[in-house]
C-alpha cells in the first residue's frame, strides 16, 4: 500500500485487498472515511452460530481448560450446544419476562456455557469484572442497582458471600457450583428447551443480549447495551479481513476477561468460526505469566491477542529461552494488541525475535475500538513497521474532527455501534453527535497525511489531557506512551503527574526482568534511576512533554482498587488519587525523588 520498503512478513497473502474511501475535507476540516470492502457473512445471532457449528463439526473442541491436575479438559461443540439448550430450558421454565443474568466470576467453561445458554434463551447477560466482587463492592452495588439482575452466577460463592449478601436484593437467585440458591449441576442437567431450533430462529436480533460496563475512569461505570445484531455485523466485517489469517477457525489461546469486549471478541471469534478456544489461566502479572508461557509452548496458537504489557513480558521471556521462542513462533500468523498503545521498542524487540526464530516478521493488527463500538473496529491489514491503529473495518464509517493541531477526534458510525446506555438517556444523548456518530473521546493522527492508506495512529485520550500551573497544555496519553517507550524494558508502567503543578513528573514501576536484562542481575534502585534519568533526556522538547522529576513506586498497582484494569492498563486518574501521598512527595522533593531538568 506504499512505496516504502518493508521487511518480509509471514502470511501476508492471507489478507484480502482492502478498499478505502476518503471524502474531501469539509470547510471545518472534518474528514469522513470508510472501508469499501464488503462485509462477509455472519449468522443472525450467537445462538444460531452455535447451532450451525454444532451441526457441521459437533465433535470438535469448542473450549478447553486445565483441571486441577493441569490436564486439558475439552468441551465439544455438540456438548456445548446440548448444555446451552438445557440452561435455556431452565431459564424458560422460570417464566420471568424480566430475566437478567449478572456473572461475577472470571473466565471459565461454566461462564462460557451460561453465556451460550442465555443466548439460546434470549436472556441478556452482564459479565462484570471480578475486581468488583473482590475489591470494589461499591461498584458491584452500582452495577446491581443499574442492571437489576434476577440471577447472579458466582461459580464459587464462599469467597464472595459477604459482598453478595450486602449488595443483592432479597429474592435474587444465586447460581453456583456450591453454596448458592440453585446448583449449577442441576441447571446443566435440566431438560432441554423444547423446540430449541424454532426458538433460536425467532430470536429478536435487535433486543439487548448483554450489558457491558465501561471502565468508569471518570465516574461510575455506565452499562453499554449490546445486541446480537451488533456483534454479528461486527464479525461480518472482521471475518472479511481476518478470518483466514487469524486462525480463529483452528485454535486460539487467550486469557483476556469476558467482562471486557477485547476478551469477549476473541472467544466469539473462535466460536463463530468453528475453532478451538484454549482458556489461558495465566495473566500478564508477576508470578502469573509463567502459566501463559507454558500454554503458548503447548498450544502453539496461530493468533495471539493481548494487552501491550503482555507483549513486553513475552519479549523478556522469549529473549531468555530459545526453545520457547521457537515453539511460540512456529505456527504464529497474526498478533493483535488492544486496551492501550503498543510501544514501538516492544514491537521492534518482538519482530527481532521473530526474524531470529523463523526468518520473517509477524503481522500485527489492532483491536482499536471501544465498548460502545462492540469491540475493535479498526485494523492493520498490510505489512508495516509502524505501530498504529490502522483503518476502518468493513461496515464502519469514521469521522475525524480536527482538534486544532495535526490530531483529530475520532467518531464512529456503524450498525455495530451501541444504541446507547442502559437507563441513561442523558449520557446516551451526549455520546452521539448530530449526525449519529459516537464520540470516542480519542485523538488520532495520520501516519502520513499525504498517504491515508498508511493508516492512523493513536494520539491520546482527550480526558487524560490537562494543564500545568503555567497554563501549558499537556497531551497526557501521548506523553505517557512516549515516556514508556523510552524507558522500556526497565520500566513496566508509570503514573504521569503534573496537573496544577509547574512541571511534569512521573511515578515509575520497575520491570524486574527488564532491569536484570539491561542492568545485570545485581542491579539496585539507584542503577535503575540512573538509567531512567539518562533515557528521559531523549523525551520531549519542553515543559509540555518533558519529565522534570520522578520517583520509583514500591507497591505494585492495586488491582482491587482499580489502579490496574483486567486488561493490564493503568487507570491514571485512580492511581494518582490512590497514591496522593506519593504525588505530594514527588513535588515536595521527598526521599527518592530524582530531578532531571535539562
Amino acid at each position: 500500500m506504499s512505496s516504502i520498503v518493508v521487511p518480509k512478513f509471514r502470511a501476508v497473502e492471507l489478507f484480502p485487498p482492502v478498499g478505502l474511501e476518503v471524502d474531501p475535507p469539509r470547510p471545518d476540516g472534518t474528514v469522513l472515511l470508510r472501508c469499501t470492502t464488503p462485509p462477509g457473512s455472519a449468522p443472525r445471532t450467537l445462538a444460531a452460530g452455535l447451532l450451525e457449528r454444532s451441526r457441521s463439526h459437533g465433535d470438535r473442541t469448542l473450549i478447553a481448560a486445565r483441571d486441577e491436575t493441569g490436564t486439558w479438559q475439552h468441551t465439544t461443540y455438540a456438548s456445548a450446544y446440548d448444555q446451552a439448550t438445557r440452561i435455556a430450558g431452565w431459564l424458560h421454565g422460570r417464566g420471568r419476562a424480566d430475566e437478567r443474568i449478572m456473572i461475577v466470576t472470571g473466565n471459565s467453561v461454566a461462564h462460557a456455557l451460561l453465556t451460550f445458554g442465555a443466548a439460546v434463551a434470549g436472556v441478556p447477560v452482564c459479565p462484570v469484572s471480578a475486581q468488583y466482587a473482590v475489591g470494589a463492592p461499591e461498584r458491584l452495588a452500582h452495577a446491581v442497582g443499574l442492571v437489576r439482575p434476577t440471577i447472579v452466577f458466582a461459580e464459587e460463592v464462599e469467597p464472595l458471600r459477604a459482598v453478595l449478601d450486602a449488595v443483592l436484593p432479597a429474592g435474587t437467585t444465586v447460581l453456583s457450583r456450591s453454596g448458592g440458591t440453585v446448583d449449577w449441576a442441576d441447571v446443566v442437567a435440566h431438560a432441554p428447551l423444547a423446540e430449541a431450533e424454532a426458538h433460536i430462529a425467532a430470536l429478536d436480533a435487535h433486543a439487548p443480549t448483554r450489558f457491558m460496563f465501561t471502565s468508569g475512569s471518570t465516574g461510575l461505570p455506565k452499562a453499554v447495551v449490546h445486541t446480537n445484531h451488533m456483534w454479528m455485523r461486527l464479525f461480518a466485517g472482521a471475518n472479511a479481513l481476518l478470518s483466514q489469517v487469524s486462525g480463529w477457525g483452528e485454535r486460539t489461546l487467550d486469557w483476556m476477561p469476558w467482562s471486557h469486549v477485547a476478551g469477549l471478541s476473541v472467544l466469539l471469534g473462535s466460536v463463530l468460526n468453528g475453532g478451538s478456544f484454549y482458556l489461558d489461566e495465566g495473566r500478564p502479572l508477576p508470578g502469573m505469566f509463567d502459566a501463559t508461557l507454558r500454554n503458548l509452548a503447548e498450544v502453539q496458537p496461530l493468533f495471539f491477542a493481548n494487552v501491550p504489557a503482555a507483549f513486553a513480558m513475552l519479549c523478556d521471556a522469549l529473549e531468555a529461552d530459545d526453545e520457547l521462542c521457537a515453539r511460540f513462533f512456529e505456527h504464529l500468523q497474526l498478533c493483535l494488541y488492544g486496551g492501550a498503545g503498543l510501544a514501538q521498542p516492544v514491537y521492534d524487540r518482538f519482530q527481532a525475535l521473530a526474524e531470529r526464530s523463523v526468518g520473517e516478521r509477524i503481522m500485527f493488527t489492532t483491536g482499536y475500538g471501544c465498548t460502545e463500538s462492540t469491540a475493535g473496529v479498526m485494523s492493520i491489514t498490510w505489512p508495516t513497521t509502524q505501530v498504529g491503529v490502522g483503518l476502518p473495518c468493513p461496515g464502519l464509517e469514521v469521522k475525524l474532527v480536527p482538534l486544532g493541531d495535526d490530531r483529530y477526534e475520532a467518531r464512529f458510525r456503524a450498525e455495530f455501534t451501541t444504541p446507547g446506555y442502559l437507563d441513561n438517556p442523558e449520557a446516551t444523548a451526549r455520546a452521539f453527535d448530530d449526525e449519529g456518530f459516537y464520540r470516542t473521546g480519542d485523538a488520532l493522527r495520520w501516519l502520513d497525511p499525504a498517504t491515508p492508506e498508511r493508516g492512523l495512529v493513536f494520539a491520546g485520550r482527550l480526558v487524560e489531557e490537562f494543564k500545568l500551573s503555567t497554563g501549558t497544555f499537556v497531551q497526557g496519553g501521548a506523553v505517557h506512551d512516549a515516556v514508556l517507550a523510552a524507558t522500556s524494558p526497565v520500566v513496566a508502567e508509570l503514573v504521569l503527574c503534573g496537573e496544577g503543578e509547574a512541571e511534569l513528573g512521573a511515578l515509575f514501576w520497575l520491570n524486574p526482568a527488564g532491569c536484570a536484562a539491561v542492568l545485570g542481575e545485581g542491579y539496585g534502585e539507584a542503577d535503575a534511576s540512573d538509567w531512567i534519568a539518562t533515557r528521559l533526556a531523549s523525551v520531549g522538547r519542553g515543559s509540555a512533554d518533558r519529565i522534570a522529576r520522578f520517583s520509583l513506586l514500591v507497591t505494585p498497582p492495586d488491582v482491587a482498587a482499580g489502579e490496574r484494569s483486567d486488561k493490564g492498563s493503568i487507570n491514571q486518574e485512580l492511581a494518582r488519587r490512590n497514591r496522593a501521598a506519593d504525588v505530594e512527595a514527588l513535588y515536595a522533593d521527598g526521599p527518592g525523588v530524582r530531578i532531571v531538568r535539562p
